[in-house]
């Protein structure tokens, strides 16, 4: 590594990758680089007096129709918004709960739900009651935290659970007077009430087991549901379209012209004609906007066919607004012809990973890859698709993009395809100069010994269907693999493999002079003394024994310190020889996701 580096500090969300750091000699200044319009929007609500709001990692609202957009002193990530019929604004977040603001957005209430991990959807129906879903009880919560859907009288600020009081309900919907579902993962989780919540039915015909509802509209007295996950991290569900014609009774799938892997997010509805955003972070199944103008019989692409599009609403002027996984926010003022992208103030850059070479820093996100010029002025798109990234010792780049491995000899100007894992999603490590590993997302691991260009799989056995997400070869020369069933270990290159650490998803592991630390989903940090073998929890100051923190990157310093990047709760450090985590002072506020990398 160079002596004399610069620190880059990325604010992520969700699921992140990070590729090693040293700390400065001396003191430094932090400075926020510039991004490109690139945004994950997940929820969008229109105020009675026309103010659009949207959620990201952060909360936004705009007073010009979506022309421009200014930050909400909100401190949760939003999954909902919505405006009741008092004029009070209710939020909907992941792991805070619901908040409720009675002069828009100033000033902010929490009004219940902090133990539960999801509120994905608020509603209000014609005679005021307002039900939400309450999504799984935190990890350390109490015990009596309740979950399923509830029912408040009183604009949001008291709440009771209804008879539906399973964990795994993703929405609420009202598509018509009277008609209520509650829809979740599972066997017979499709619930139905037609006196406005008072009773609920599964008593349904036709609709998809584990798949959940994602949204629902009625025109001309047919019900129409679009059905997508919004959990559905491993890609795998796909989801549809469906109609009912006797108040969702019974249901039939109404959605030709669309492919039956895709996951449909939203739909939404101008004077006769349905649209429906769709589409996952991979090329699986279709992505973009679709259309039908014969009562869900057929369905046509209508735009934005590139992009993850995760809802798609209608304003009160009948304009429509496309929330996209990455591309932040498009609008469409005619009917889904045409489409303007807006959204350049919503700063949620989502970046996995950045690497330096030569004069260039490259950023990996769910948004593609991004290039830029040192000193950082602007970025460059130079790959739509997402992928991982890794800088060999000749100065090459090398990048996994679905499971195909390409190579770049001229710092992203061109890339050649080099080998095909006939995989999908993947992360590439450079173990060290003559072993690059990949794993895979439910399909085992791979090693190249020759940059990448010719690539052989480890027999993992009975392991060989874990998501893999991290690997390291450990000074002994055994290697590590952090995958969702526990941490894996083999000390005959590969070969024959032990799981040493049941149930711990480990994103990143350092090695120092006297242990091996894996930092990972839900648990911290853990430490082992005897090459991975036995592994026992290091959180002492970093995380209290009952509570969720998931640790996204590890790293060693100069001076044999560890750096700590933590999802959503900040930086911390531990000096040499230490055995207390302390937090990292960086000046820096309001980030959500944090990783420390080499640049």
């Amino acid at each position: 590594m160079k002596s004399h580096l610069f620190k880059i500090l990325t604010p992520l969300f969700f699921s992140s990758v990070f590729f090693g750091c040293q700390e400065y000699q001396q003191k430094s200044e932090w400075i926020k680089l510039p991004s490109p319009i690139s945004a994950q929007i997940r929820c969008f609500a229109e105020s009675s007096d026309g103010i659009y709001y949207v959620g990201t990692s952060e909360l936004y609202k705009s007073k010009d129709q979506g022309n421009t957009w200014e930050l909400i002193d909100f401190q949760q990530m939003p999954l909902e918004v919505m405006e009741t019929q008092d004029g009070s604004i209710l939020v909907g977040t992941y792991r805070g709960g619901i908040f409720r603001s009675t002069d828009k957005g100033e000033t902010w209430t929490n009004v219940g739900f902090a133990n539960n991990v999801y509120i994905f959807k608020i509603i209000q129906i014609s005679d005021g009651k307002i039900f939400a879903s309450a999504t799984f009880a935190r990890n350390g919560s109490q015990k009596d935290t309740q979950t399923g859907v509830f029912i408040s009288e009183d604009d949001g600020l008291n709440w009771k659970v209804t008879s539906i009081t399973a964990e795994n309900i993703k929405g609420v919907f009202n598509p018509k007077s009277e008609l209520i579902f509650a829809s979740g993962t599972g066997e017979n989780n499709f619930h139905r009430s037609a006196d406005n919540g008072l009773t609920w039915s599964t008593n349904v015909i036709g609709i998809p087991d584990s798949i959940p509802v994602s949204a629902m509209v009625d025109t001309k007295g047919v019900l129409f549901a679009s059905f997508g996950d919004p959990q559905d991290a491993a890609r795998t569900i796909g989801g549809g379209i469906y109609k009912s014609e006797d108040d969702g009774l019974t249901w039939t799938k109404s959605d030709d012209g669309i492919s039956d892997t895709t996951k449909v997010s939203d739909i939404a509805l101008i004077e006769n004609t349905l649209f429906v955003s769709t589409g996952y972070p991979i090329n699986i199944g279709d992505r973009g906007i679709f259309k039908s103008t014969d009562l869900g019989q057929t369905w046509k692409s209508t735009g934005l066919n590139d992009s993850q599009i995760r809802l798609i609403r209608t304003t009160s002027d009948q304009h429509l607004i496309a929330g996209s996984n990455v591309s932040s926010i498009f609008i469409s003022n005619n009917k889904g012809k045409s489409w303007y992208q807006t959204g350049k103030e919503i700063e949620n850059w989502s970046v996995f990973q950045v690497i330096e070479n030569d004069n260039y820093l490259f950023a990996s996100g769910e948004s593609g890859i991004w290039r830029a010029k040192k000193p950082i002025r602007e970025w460059k798109q130079i790959k739509k698709e997402l992928g991982s990234l890794v800088k060999l010792p000749n100065g090459n780049i090398l990048m996994a993009e679905d499971g195909v491995v390409l190579r770049s000899e001229n710092n992203g100007d061109t890339w050649e395809s080099i080998s095909d894992l006939k995989t999908e999603m993947i992360f590439i490590y450079e173990i060290d100069a003559n072993l690059i590993i990949a794993c895979a997302q439910g399909d085992g691991v791979f090693y190249s010994t020759n940059n990448g260009k010719d690539w052989l799989k480890y027999n993992m056995g009975e392991y060989e269907k874990n998501r893999f997400r991290t690997a390291i070869k450990t000074s002994n020369g055994t290697i590590l693999v952090g995958a969702t069933g526990g941490t894996l270990r083999s000390t005959d290159l590969g070969k024959t493999w032990d799981k040493v650490d049941n149930d711990f998803y480990v994103w990143s592991f350092v090695e120092t002079a006297n242990a091996i630390y894996a930092g990972g989903f839900g648990q911290g940090v853990r430490r082992s003394i005897d090459d991975g073998l036995t592994w026992t929890e290091f959180n002492s100051g970093l995380r209290e024994s009952d509570n969720y923190l998931t640790v996204t990157s590890l790293c060693s310093t100069s001076d044999n310190s560890l750096i700590c990047g933590t999802l959503g709760e900040g930086i911390y450090k531990l000096k040499s020889n230490d055995s207390l985590w302390i937090e990292y002072k960086t000046g820096l506020t309001e980030l959500v996701n944090f990783g420390i990398i080499e640049g």
